[in-house]
Formats: structure tokens, C-alpha cells, sequence
């Protein structure tokens, strides 16, 4: 477990935006810029006000259930584990996540900030299968480890949001894998030592949430900086920051231009969505159709371009050694993927995806990023799926369409809706092969129209 011991200080609201007011083309500059650098913290506020709505701050939830069509509030969730979440408010005093042993069976709770940055991680590869308590801490809290800890993450927010997924192996191992969820517990460092609880501070208030994809774009701006107190900034940001201050944006800051640049700031604002969401269409390099993950995934840095497209794509992407999430967009002809058109994924005898873990193909529709509702039911497919006939060398055939396909072949169907749709590959502790770029997925070829 790393123990993340940062010099970064928290930034405090800013009163009022610089006093010189920027022209018309350079605050509509200022606010394609900004919109980038803002966007992933404003969707990420749509969880926030999802999470907080039923549970309060500090209170581990956990979800016995595999998530389905009506899951609306995160784009591309998966359909391969139980997911637990927690809201951490460390403004008054670190939290404690206790963790059973878990052996044979994939686990993870991923620690994300304000800014979408993956803190740390605790799970199967990060610490191990051996159960363990450790304490998560604020940018400003000053300590040492108390006795009895098997770790330290300090976030360099005072909001985290705690993603915990538990592999769920097929239908029949749902009880199995709920049993394991019971075992987690979140507690707060005072109930843990026995020590005085610190006096409560006024309850942490999230702003409403505002559609970032569609809608006034510069709607982005009121939500980040009601958010962007909470997080300690790096040097290098808090000078950009101080570039925004210039059209209202900023921790702290109410967004509200001067008429005379309040259009420049829209148009601007606009025309950052539009990146970001070009960016999303080609967020890695293309190899046979399939975007890899970024390499930078979870620890962006400056790379606010790339933050923002996994963002509008598939929010919360793991740390590359933790999974890997392959995006097909197209098939092999460089054609987007579409429910009109049936498709066959072909992996070779011996080039089934390389992981410690497991793998799992999952389909979603593209206007909405969300599942396609099914009569199976099904929304994913995988090496754990029971229904799976391999071809006699070994290899294995996945059809992809609208329209059921003859009922021999039906265990191989992953059903596509009549529209638009992608696919993300996901390969939990993927081996060194499918990290290094040795390891490459095969083309989707198109094999029939169903107009």
C-alpha cells in the first residue's frame, strides 16, 4: 500500500475573479479551456447527487444485484460485479475501510478524488486477499498510522467517492459473492480507537446537478466551482485556475460574466463540449476497431483533454493494472457499429484476452452509453459465462446482432439493439502481453445485413 504524503495545499475560494476583464476572443478561449479542464469534475457530480440522494456521507453501501437497463446515472457500468459505494466527507476526520479475507474471487474498491484522479487502490492486486483495515485521510490531516492498519491512502480531496466491485462468477454465484459484502465495513477513525468523536461541521452541501452532454454548456462552470473547493490543486493548476478566475471560473467563484463577454464565454464553452466529445470518439489509438484504455488512465496529470473523453465515455476507468477497457466503435471496415448490420468476433485458439482475473464483452446502445434492453437479459458476455460453446481448436466465436440467431448458436449472442451500439472489452488484472500492446484483439467483421 502506497502512502501518498503530499505537499499540495488545499485551495481556498477565491472572493472575486481578476479585476481585468479579458476581449471577447480571449475569454471565448479562456472558456474552451476551461470547459476541458472542468468537465470531468461536473459529470462526476452527477454520481455525487445520485449517491447522496439515498445515503448519507460516511455510510458504505453495498448492491447485491448485477446492474441492467434502468442503471442511468453511470455511462458504460458493467455487468460482471456487485458494486459498493460510499461518499467519504474527511473534512472532520479520516474514515476506516475493513475488508475480510477474499480468496478465489476478484475484489477491488477503487478511491477516486474531485478531479477523477485514482487515489489507490485496496483489493486482490493492490493488497492482497488477506483481510486488513485502512485508513483513508485528508489533504489535511496530519498523523501517523495508528497501530493495527495494513495501510494508509491520503486523497488529495476532501470528497471521495469509494467504487468497490466484487466479481460475481454467473447467476448461481450471486448469494456467494453477497456473503462477501457483508464483511465490508466503513467506519470513522474516532468509533475505531475509541477516541472523542470531533465536533460535527455543517453538513456538506452539493450543488444540483446539471446535464454536462447536453444543455448550456457553460452550466458546466456553476458546478465546478461549487466542487472545486474541496480539492488541494497542484501548483500547475492552481495557475490555470488563475486564468479562468478571468471569466468567472474557479473555486469558490460565482459564475456570472459581464455581458460584454458573456456570449464569447458560451460560444466557448460550446465548443469545448464538442472537443471533448470528439475526443471520446478516438480516445486512444485504433488497432482492428478496438481504443485501448488511455495509458494515463486514473492519473491524468495535465492531459485534461484525455480526463474529459474517458469522462463523457466510461467514467471512473481503473488504473491500467487494475483492467483494461478496450472501446469497438467500428468493424473491420472502419464502419460504426450498427444493429442493422450482424457481426462475429472471432478469437483464435490461444488468443482468448490474456488476464489473471477475467475478461468479459460488453455491449452498450451509443446514444445513451447505458445498456440495451434485451429479452435475455443478457449484457455482457464472457469467460464466465455458462451458456459459451468454444470451437473445437479451442477458439471461441461471439455473435453480435439484433435478431436471434439459430438456437444452437444462441449461447454465443450478445443482442444488439436495431441502432447504433459499442462495445467495451474489459480485462480485469490483465498479464503483461495485453498491458505491453503484445496482445491485440481481433477485427469485428460484419457477416449480414438485417435490414
Amino acid at each position: 500500500m502506497r502512502h501518498w504524503l503530499t505537499a499540495l495545499s488545499l485551495c481556498l475560494p477565491l472572493a472575486t475573479a481578476h479585476a481585468g476583464m479579458p476581449s471577447p476572443a480571449a475569454a471565448q478561449q479562456l472558456a474552451e479551456e476551461a470547459y476541458v479542464f472542468a468537465y470531468a469534475t461536473a459529470e462526476h457530480n452527477k454520481v455525487l447527487n445520485a449517491i447522496a440522494a439515498k445515503l448519507p456521507f460516511n455510510v458504505l453501501y453495498n448492491e447485491p444485484r448485477l446492474m441492467g437497463p434502468e442503471d442511468n446515472k453511470v455511462v458504460s457500468p458493467n455487468n460482471d460485479t456487485f458494486y459498493s459505494r460510499a461518499l467519504l466527507d474527511l473534512r472532520s476526520e479520516p474514515q476506516v475501510l475493513q475488508v475480510p479475507a477474499v480468496e478465489k474471487r476478484y475484489y477491488s474498491f477503487q478511491l477516486i478524488d474531485v478531479r477523477t484522479n485514482n487515489l489507490d487502490y485496496i483489493g486482490t492486486r493492490a493488497t492482497g486477499t488477506a483481510a486488513g483495515r485502512y485508513l483513508i485521510v485528508g489533504p489535511a490531516w496530519k498523523g501517523e498510522l495508528p497501530a493495527g492498519f495494513n495501510g494508509l491512502i491520503r486523497s488529495t480531496s476532501q470528497l471521495v467517492f469509494l467504487l468497490g466491485r466484487t466479481e460475481v462468477k454467473g447467476q448461481s454465484d450471486q448469494a456467494a459473492a453477497a456473503e462477501i459484502l457483508k464483511g465490508y465495513r466503513l467506519q470513522a477513525l474516532s468509533s475505531v480507537l475509541g477516541q472523542t468523536v470531533p465536533a460535527a461541521l455543517p453538513k456538506l452541501k452539493l450543488p444540483t446537478y446539471r446535464n454536462s452532454k447536453d444543455g448550456q454548456a457553460s452550466d458546466v462552470f456553476v458546478t465546478f466551482n461549487a466542487l472545486a473547493p474541496l480539492q488541494a490543486w497542484t501548483p500547475a493548476e492552481q495557475t490555470q485556475l488563475s486564468r479562468f478566475a478571468e471569466i468567472g471560473v474557479g473555486p469558490g467563484l460565482d459564475f456570472n460574466p459581464p455581458a460584454a463577454i458573456a456570449q464569447a464565454v458560451a460560444s466557448g464553452a460550446e465548443t469545448g463540449r464538442e472537443k471533448v466529445k470528439a475526443a471520446s470518439l478516438s480516445i486512444s489509438p485504433n488497432h482492428n476497431g478496438w481504443f485501448s484504455s488511455p495509458a494515463n488512465a486514473g492519473h491524468f496529470g495535465s492531459d485534461d483533454l484525455t480526463r474529459a473523453a474517458a469522462a463523457w465515455r466510461y467514467i471512473y476507468v481503473n488504473d491500467p493494472v487494475e483492467a483494461l477497457y478496450p472501446i469497438a466503435l467500428q468493424d473491420a471496415k472502419g464502419k460504426p457499429l450498427n444493429g442493422n448490420k450482424a457481426y462475429r468476433l472471432h478469437f483464435a485458439a490461444g488468443q482468448l484476452p490474456p488476464v489473471d482475473s477475467f475478461w468479459s464483452l460488453t455491449l452498450y446502445d451509443a446514444e445513451t452509453q447505458l445498456f440495451s434492453a434485451n429479452p435475455l437479459k443478457r449484457y455482457s458476455l464472457g469467460d464466465r459465462s455458462p451458456s459459451l460453446t468454444y470451437d473445437a481448436d479451442g477458439g471461441l466465436t461471439l455473435l453480435i446482432q439484433n435478431s436471434a440467431p439459430a438456437q444452437a448458436l444462441q449461447g454465443n449472442w450478445l443482442p444488439a439493439p436495431k441502432g447504433p451500439f459499442n462495445m467495451i472489452l474489459r480485462l480485469y488484472l490483465p498479464q503483461q502481453k495485453a498491458l505491453q500492446g503484445a496482445y491485440q484483439l481481433p477485427a469485428i467483421e460484419s457477416v449480414a445485413s438485417q435490414e
